[in-house]
């Protein structure tokens, strides 16, 4: 499964490559200008510049959750425009925001408490630095799928984040691969540039991850008498099938021509 994950992952984004690369500048230069306008700030008040930082990092939130339905589309086969992920906008700034808020507060809060606490002496600060430590590794691990779960199941942000632990919890080890893999396509999209994959590259991977991860409930719901080694051993071959067939055999010609097939 996590083959064919990584190959239909890498053929939706190449073609649809122009619907990542434009988001994916407006993002990043919302990134850099909340990043100097909060620098400038610093030199008034600490308390502007976390501030401005916040309201930057909330637009970042709100553009990203803006591409959500978008790579929801794009993971069925079909495609995107431009357009298409302005016209998100005014549904998802609501929990776009919210959730940057929640990240924001959880970073903040890991950037300030860990230090302090390793800073007391004896076992205690230890034991606090790590329970705030892997509370936050958890939530990282978890939060990847707020988006694909709102995306794909038009779930609220509540339901959302409540679902993204459960699938964790459910999945930790391609929870983990997920991590992983994010963090690779972070290092490739800085060799190009923050152009791609980037931010809309990330969000695809992981609504492409949970969609595909979500065939394993489908069988599991009609299959309620699988015994414990059944379940340990889905049938993925066989649930991923049809987009095998969808995605289908790629010759160079139609790797870097899609559009003439």
């Amino acid at each position: 499964m996590i083959g064919f994950f990584i190959k239909k992952n890498f053929f939706d984004g190449w073609d649809n490559l122009l619907s990542l690369v434009f988001p994916n500048l407006l993002i990043f230069a919302l990134v850099v200008g909340g990043y100097f306008v909060a620098d400038v700030a610093l030199n008034l008040s600490l308390l502007l510049s976390m501030l401005v930082l916040g309201i930057f990092w909330c637009g970042t939130s709100i553009a990203i959750f803006a591409f959500g339905a978008c790579a929801a589309e794009i993971a069925n086969f079909k495609s995107v425009t431009f357009k298409d992920w302005l016209k998100n906008f005014p549904s998802v700034w609501k929990d776009g925001f919210f959730f940057g808020l929640i990240t924001g507060v959880l970073t903040t809060l890991g950037a300030i408490t860990i230090p302090f606490y390793l800073q007391m002496e004896g076992m205690v600060g230890l034991f606090l630095a790590a329970l705030v430590f892997w509370f936050l590794i958890v939530c990282v691990l978890a939060f990847q799928w707020v988006l694909p779960i709102q995306s794909i199941m038009n779930n609220d942000l509540k339901k959302s984040i409540k679902k993204s632990f459960i699938i964790f919890f459910d999945n930790p080890g391609f929870s983990l691969f997920m991590f992983l893999y994010t963090i690779f396509l972070v290092v490739l999209s800085i060799a190009f540039f923050m152009i791609a994959p980037s931010f809309c590259g990330i969000v695809l991977a992981h609504t492409n991850g949970l969609r595909l991860r979500l065939y394993k409930y489908d069988w599991l719901e009609t299959h309620p008498d699988a015994s414990p080694a059944e379940k340990k051993h889905i049938p993925w071959k066989e649930l991923v099938a049809e987009d095998r067939d969808n995605v289908g055999p790629r010759t160079l010609k139609n790797f870097i021509f899609p559009w003439k097939e």
